[in-house]
């Protein structure tokens, strides 16, 4: 009966239905029904519906959640009801949790880009409704940098602390920081590979003290194309956070934070925000409250903690031991900008696989060891310790090995009697024996164990027999054999092993 009368009886009866109900729920039912049966009456009745919603919002938040973002809104998406300010606040609130949680929990199942262009279309038509200057729609191939560059003119003409700048930023502050969460775990050679934003090395000057490194803001080196992604995301969620920590916006953000199932995000992101800025005792702080993996990715954190304050210290290297203890079996690549030249710090993302992390840990040592070039009586030790550590960085280590190679020239001898086991690289080699034939084969070696009887013996010829000749000959003839060895794990095999050499030399 009720299909057959007109459609003005058809909503009179159904106004009078809602009307004579008591139960919220019911009545929102009743005016969706209203809704989709009556296209046209959205803008009359849908003020009325979004209202009792948001006030449904108390008794069940996540029914009516799903009410509001599933049924409501899609009927309103073309029309544009006269809502009060502080209802379409409310509105995009809600979306935004529903929409927030459903990317975390169904992080594997759901195709996050959907998900984000159905948020822009709520911001859209929030910002139809009041009437704001229009954002741009939701473009997954844009980079995030159009977007900052579209909000900073649009707030160049707002007034300050506006609604239409806090929503705006705010979307694009929690899509960078879902990007650059979701990046921070990738895929290479079939395994789940973490970044890990840590503190940079600055190249040592070795002609003079290091310069005082400036107060510009820190750069991002690139270590790979993903990097680089992480980093635009990473870049434009800390501009964004800037801006919503203001005076003008921080304390309305701070309660729309709460509302939003964000914690593990912001700790993470907060946490990095102060290695970024160099603020070791605030990023300490900020570790305790953030879920962190692993042991391994915890003292990564730690040594790059330590690194901040520009000298390694004897915590440091106690992390770089258990480092070595817990490194991954995926290999990786050497990373090229992990020293920059210039005084600006500088902060990479660390591929949490073997490579990197071996490079990065020797490098902590280097710079530790290399200080002590400067001292008039560096020890035979140091300079044959920073050329096994050097070994994992070559050829981009070739002004330090200039350097050590010149001093050793100098000294007409050269006492270092771990070569036999870590000196391998063949370019190493063959300047050793450029300079044993170049002195007339007069130069004195000695890079056989202590332990050894006959092989005590200083390798030259001064005064020396044809036997301490062979001697030389043979163990650069075993290094060569060598050449092929692994030096990633030969490193990190120097360090575990001569930890308490090194320990004492450093510190």
């Amino acid at each position: 009966m009720f299909q057959h009368v007109s459609y003005d009886v058809q909503h009179k009866i159904l106004l009078l239905t809602v009307n004579h109900t008591e139960n919220n729920l019911e009545q929102c039912k009743l005016q969706l029904l209203i809704l989709k049966r009556l296209p046209e009456a959205a803008v009359t009745h849908s003020p009325r519906l979004l209202e009792m919603i948001a006030e449904g919002m108390n008794l069940n938040p996540q029914k009516y959640q799903e009410m509001l973002v599933e049924e409501a809104l899609p009927l309103i998406y073309h029309k544009t009801p006269d809502l009060p300010s502080h209802l379409v606040c409310r509105i995009f609130t809600i979306s935004l949790e529903y929409y927030i949680r459903q990317i975390i929990e169904e992080e594997n199942k759901c195709d996050a880009s959907e998900i984000w262009k159905k948020i822009f279309q709520v911001l859209g038509l929030c910002g139809k409704i009041l009437r704001w200057e229009t954002f741009l729609p939701f473009n997954k191939t844009w980079s995030k940098n159009v977007y900052w560059e579209k909000l900073i003119e649009i707030a160049s003409t707002s007034p300050p602390g506006s609604n239409q700048i806090l929503f705006y930023t705010t979307t694009l502050f929690i899509y960078s920081l879902q990007e650059y969460i979701k990046n921070c775990s990738a895929r290479a050679e079939d395994n789940d590979v973490d970044y890990v934003l840590v503190e940079g090395y600055r190249e040592l000057k070795l002609d003079r003290s290091n310069e005082p490194q400036t107060m510009d803001p820190p750069q991002i080196s690139v270590t790979s194309n993903h990097s680089k992604e992480i980093s635009k995301a990473f870049v434009n969620a800390a501009q964004c956070w800037q801006l919503l920590n203001t005076e003008q916006f921080q304390r309305d953000f701070s309660q729309l934070l709460i509302k939003l199932p964000l914690a593990p995000w912001i700790s993470r992101f907060l946490f990095d925000l102060a290695v970024y800025f160099g603020h070791q005792e605030e990023a300490k702080k900020l570790m305790a409250e953030m879920q962190i993996k692993n042991s391994l990715q915890q003292n990564v954190q730690l040594l790059s903690l330590n690194l901040i304050q520009g000298v390694l210290t004897m915590q440091g290297f106690e992390c770089i031991l258990k480092i070595l203890v817990d490194l991954p079996t995926i290999p990786g690549q050497i990373i090229e900008n992990m020293t920059i030249a210039g005084n600006q710090r500088h902060v990479l993302f660390l591929p949490l696989t073997q490579k990197p992390i071996v490079q990065y840990c020797a490098r902590a040592i280097i710079n530790s060891l290399s200080r002590k070039l400067f001292e008039s009586n560096v020890s035979d030790l140091v300079l044959g310790d920073l050329l096994v550590l050097s070994q994992l960085d070559y050829p981009r280590e070739t002004l330090l090995a200039e350097q050590i190679f010149s001093l050793i020239r100098s000294r007409g001898q050269f006492c270092y009697r771990l070569f036999p086991n870590y000196i391998v690289m063949i370019d190493y080699i063959e300047e050793f024996m450029h300079i044993w034939r170049s002195h007339n084969e007069e130069f004195n070696f000695e890079f056989s164990p202590a332990q050894a009887n006959a092989a005590t013996r200083r390798i030259g010829t001064r005064g020396a027999d044809k036997g301490v000749r062979e001697d030389f000959k043979q163990i650069i003839k075993q290094q060569i054999l060598r050449a092929n060895d692994s030096i990633p794990a030969l490193v990190a095999s120097f360090i575990a092993q001569e930890r308490m050499h090194l320990m004492q030399t450093i510190f």
